[in-house]
């Protein structure tokens, strides 16, 4: 059987500034059959989204590309930006991670769903509105003919997100590129939409590029894997191999990273991957390597066959990694020394019939992390928002007995200053225009401290408490990669000296191996300093990892509570236990 897509010795190189032109990407090749999904996986910057890029032709501004492309009997690499609009949605679709930024918020969705179809069909406005509403019911819209005028506005995230697809689907394409299209979904929509990605492919025939840092989804859902380090491949072949027996030490490495309910402790990767401008000799990975031999450094690794799959390595793991023990999980609570209590919180947004929270009551110890778990929009947020005096509420939230729902002005901010936030995308909640040294001794400065010179030793020390150099301090946010960006938020978060830090989604954004050294350093430094955590996620997988007591949240209001291991072990609500169940797979 042809393949729907095969790229032959793709490289790609962009240009770096002074650097001039600086190749990303290297002698990359893969094949896709039709009906098969192929999971493209790897850290950030490893070149992930440049393939895809290069399929689409939609490099930026001066990258050169050479090597093959071949859909079906037509090298897209040589085609001319007028044959590549005609391939563009007619015969590749493609899927974006945020759908929200992918969707033009001035039109409804039919308008975006036909207007593809028009475009490369060339049929009737009736026509059109007629196949946007077949595929709103493809992708499983409820009631699609009510929701055809809708706005991208009145979706919720999983279903803008089938949306995207149905417009990607709009004229059958023999290949579908999907960068991330789970990412940032709580676990039950993640896995509806993989089900409906899956259920489309086989139906269709279609081939599936499926990009993504999320091991357990390709595990779950793709035929084959492709990894890519640094610019060039590591490993590749059939994914049931690959999560059997991995044969490249990076691919080992990545498992390991990977959250799963009863892991201790997370396998983190050691140091960074390289710049494109300093990449090293020989193999790429050998610096972060756990068995790195003298002759790896020296060596361009070839693409050896051992076991089921083909690996960039001189010396290939020759047998499985030995299974980490589960931890001997507490039977039940730890004693905590009470430090915040909420009671009866409920919040309620202008114009929504149901409410955002209601009646929920929750306990904090000191040295305790909380985990608060559930679907977009539950409510997790708004809880967050409420306990830290950010979001009007009813009911009452005390901190070490006092009432800090009657405090304002400055008896509010000081009151502040001992719970602290650290947000799901770090660089919204920094001034672009500040270096990272003033961001972090903000805090500082709005305590009274005003001398430069202790407020940089200062700096100086929270960025070493985070695993950053001092000289981080003279940079801008925007030169951050996204676990930088994060720590910087937690070093911040640690000036003001807080006895409560509220995780929203720290991790969530973020590749496994960059998400595992977080969280790994979270708990170190909560041991270490006494913190105190209430850690919100949709992931249950992190969650457990890191709380000593989780609650569930669905619609406002908590359904159940308790230890890790109890829900983990005997959950009694039920939608607990499906969402242990999403995280066991």
């Amino acid at each position: 059987m042809s393949p729907v897509l095969e790229i032959r010795n793709l490289s790609v190189a962009l240009p770096r500034g002074g650097a001039g032109l600086v190749k990303v990407l290297e002698d990359f090749s893969l094949a896709i059959a039709p009906g098969e999904m192929l999971g493209l996986v790897g850290e950030s910057g490893s070149g992930k989204t440049i393939a895809a890029l290069s399929i689409m032709r939609l490099l930026p501004p001066g990258a050169a590309l050479s090597g093959e492309i071949r859909l079906g009997g037509q090298n897209l690499a040589q085609a001319s930006e007028a044959e590549m609009r005609r391939v563009r949605g007619k015969r590749i679709g493609m899927v974006f991670q945020n759908p929200l930024a992918a969707l033009n918020p001035s039109r409804s969705v039919a308008a975006q769903i036909a207007e593809a179809w028009r475009v490369h069909e060339g049929g009737s406005a009736r026509a059109a509105r007629a196949r946007a509403l077949d595929l709103l019911g493809e992708v499983g819209i409820p009631n699609p003919a009510a929701r055809l005028d809708d706005y991208p506005h009145q979706f919720s995230g999983g279903m803008r997100q089938r949306v995207m697809i149905a417009m990607a689907l709009a004229c059958a394409p023999q290949l579908l590129i999907a960068d991330e299209p789970s990412t940032g979904l709580d676990p039950l929509v993640a896995a509806q939409i993989m089900a409906l990605i899956t259920r489309l492919r086989r139906e269709r025939d279609m081939a599936v590029l499926f990009v993504t840092h999320d091991l357990s989804v390709v595990r779950d859902h793709a035929d084959s894997i492709h990894v890519l380090y640094a610019g060039r491949s590591a490993e590749w072949g059939g994914a049931r191999d690959f999560f059997a027996q991995p044969r490249h030490p990076y691919s080992e490495a990545l498992l390991g990273a990977v959250p799963r309910l009863g892991v201790a402790r997370l396998r983190t990767i050691p140091g960074a991957l390289p710049e494109p401008e300093a990449r090293p000799p020989g193999c790429r990975f050998a610096p972060r390597c756990a068995y790195v031999r003298p002759d790896c450094t020296a060596t361009d690794p070839p693409p050896l066959r051992a076991g089921g799959t083909h690996a960039a390595c001189l010396y290939p793991l020759s047998a499985a990694p030995p299974a980490e023990p589960a931890p001997d999980l507490p039977a039940g609570e730890r004693r905590y020394l009470p430090l915040l209590q909420a009671r009866a919180l409920g919040v309620r947004y202008p114009g929504h019939a149901a409410p955002a929270l209601q009646g929920v009551s929750l306990e904090l110890g000191r040295g305790e992390c909380l985990g608060i778990v559930g679907a977009s929009g539950s409510g997790k947020s708004t809880l967050g928002r409420a306990i830290l005096q950010m979001q009007p509420h009813t009911g009452q939230v005390t901190l070490n007995g006092q009432d800090v729902t009657a405090l304002r002005g400055a008896a509010l901010r000081g009151w502040r200053r001992r719970l602290q936030v650290v947000f799901q995308d770090p660089r919204e909640s920094m001034n672009p225009r500040m270096r990272v040294g003033e961001i972090i001794a903000e805090p500082l400065v709005l305590q009274g401290q005003t001398a430069r010179a202790a407020n940089a030793a200062r700096v100086a020390e929270l960025l070493n408490n985070v695993g950053l150099s001092a000289e981080m301090a003279s940079r801008f946010p925007a030169t951050l990669s996204g676990g930088q960006a994060q720590r910087v938020a937690i070093a911040r978060a640690l000036a003001a000296q807080p006895e409560l830090i509220v995780l929203d989604e720290p991790t969530s954004a973020l590749d496994v191996s960059t998400q595992a050294m977080l969280l790994n350093l979270l708990k170190a430094l909560g041991r270490r300093l006494g913190l105190s955590y209430i850690l919100i996620s949709h992931d249950f997988a992190v969650v457990s990892y890191m709380a000593d007591r989780i609650a569930v949240l669905r619609e406002g209001q908590v359904v159940e509570t308790g230890p890790v291991a109890r829900l983990i072990s005997a959950p009694r609500d039920a939608y607990t236990a499906a969402l242990v169940g999403a995280a066991r797979r």
